[in-house]
């Protein structure tokens, strides 16, 4: 936009997109500023001409700020209509500038449509939403569409330190990097922090007090929480969350600080690199450290019972009640899972081992798996006794003298044992899986 003030390619409409308090409505003053600026130099404003001093004031004949979220009927859109039509009286252009566009009616959108088609060449529209996608295609097609996007705690962080500076404020560098990351993302949030702890704390911040006044859980608590979590320790967690919540923490702050927490573990574990959390350096050394007693998988499983109990817990009547429930499940939860590659080991050596029992050499079994003579070999071991015996008499084969060999098992006694030897495999196959998963057989009378 800058480069566009100092080229004279100016449009007829804006639209600024992104998340709140990232500084839409700011830019978009600032844009109108320039616009008019007596005294413009490399595109920026003076911010001491008698325009800039009125921008700021919001006292600019020529400057309008409509907010749609009050005034969203076609009616409001006709009144601007019905502005446009008359010349700046003091600048060069005339700034309509709309904040949350998105919440205008469809009427509205149909009447500001056929300004946008046709501006005189002194109009600009700037139009700032927080939702662009709730904008018709037809007006976002006439505009210069400018995404914004979420500011980064550093930038927050030198921000919050520059006003401290100008207002003699003293405050250490962990407060600023708390009130930088309550802002998330949102510099105005960050501010309004800001401006709290100043209240509370006079014109001398100090982490622990700053801590205290906000009543926010210490990044320790959840690192504890953790622990009892990988010890499998329900008792302690649930003695623990008792004396937290007796402090008088919000339950919501709470469980979203607990998700972020191991949010931000499975990001060490993953990765190996905890430079990508927003945290202190101490802190970061301490997810390092904790993120090894977790693999991703575990991690995984924490966060996806997590995510499914948030709107639960959310709407819940009683959250207290739920969270202690939820900590438990947690604990439970990865001493209750078995890897699949170690069932599948158990029961292949089952099988090998039942195998090995009904005479079946060891060096036929290759990988753990039957190769295709041994499996013809289990096949003759285990039915080749039943076709024996389902001969009939007169297909008795001949030996070389000329006399029929005798076969002396019935093959009713063949039958029974290849069935018990069926039996015997499936009996510790069973055993083994009711050892593995804790279940008891479901019989009928």
């Amino acid at each position: 936009m800058k480069n566009a003030i100092i080229s004279g390619k100016i449009a007829h409409s804006y639209l600024l997109s992104g998340p709140r308090g990232v500084g839409k409505t700011t830019i978009a003053r600032i844009f109108a500023k320039a616009l008019n600026c007596a005294d413009l130099k490399n595109g920026e404003p003076c911010n001491k001409c008698n325009s800039c001093e009125e921008i700021t004031n919001g006292i600019h004949p020529d400057v309008f700020e409509l907010d749609a979220a009050s005034n969203r009927g076609i009616d409001d859109v006709r009144a601007v209509q019905d502005a446009a039509k008359f010349f700046p009286i003091k600048g060069k252009f005339k700034f309509f500038i709309v904040d949350e566009v998105h919440m205008l009616t469809q009427q509205a959108f149909n009447a500001l449509l056929k300004i946008l088609e046709e501006p005189p060449g002194y109009l600009i529209f700037i139009l700032a939403t927080t939702n662009p996608e709730k904008i018709p295609a037809t007006i976002v097609s006439r505009c210069q569409r400018f995404p914004l996007q979420r500011i980064k705690i550093n930038e927050i962080s030198a921000k919050v330190k520059e006003i401290a500076k100008e207002e003699n404020i003293k405050i250490d560098n962990e407060s600023v990097f708390l009130i930088s990351k309550l802002g998330d993302g949102a510099l105005r949030d960050a501010l309004g922090v800001f401006d709290m702890a100043v209240s509370f704390c006079g014109n001398n911040i100090i982490y622990s007090e700053l801590k205290s006044f906000l009543n926010i859980p210490d990044k320790d608590i959840y690192f504890d929480i953790s622990g009892f979590i990988r010890n499998s320790d329900v008792k302690n967690i649930l003695i623990y969350f008792n004396d937290l919540e007796e402090k008088g923490f919000d339950l919501q702050t709470f469980f979203n600080g607990i998700t972020e927490h191991f949010r931000d573990l499975l990001i060490v574990s993953s990765t190996s690199n905890p430079n990508l959390l927003d945290e202190s350096d101490s802190f970061r050394e301490k997810y390092n450290t904790e993120s090894k007693n977790f693999t991703a998988d575990q991690l995984q499983r924490i966060l996806k019972v997590l995510f499914e109990a948030e709107n639960r817990f959310r709407y819940s009547s009683n959250q207290k009640i739920l969270f202690e429930a939820l900590l438990a499940e947690l604990c439970t939860l990865n001493r209750d899972v078995k890897d699949l590659s170690e069932l599948i080991s158990e029961v292949t050596s089952l099988k090998k081992k039942s195998l090995i029992q009904n005479n079946i050499k060891p060096a036929e079994i290759v990988n753990q798996n039957l190769t295709p003579e041994s499996e013809a070999a289990v096949t003759k071991k285990e039915k080749g006794i039943t076709e024996k015996n389902d001969l009939t008499e007169s297909e008795i084969p001949e030996s070389k003298n000329g006399k029929s060999e005798t076969i002396n098992v019935k093959k009713e006694s063949g039958e029974k044992e290849n069935s018990d030897n069926t039996n015997v495999k499936e009996t510790l196959i069973i055993q083994k899986l009711k050892e593995l998963f804790d279940v008891v057989e479901y019989k009928t009378d």
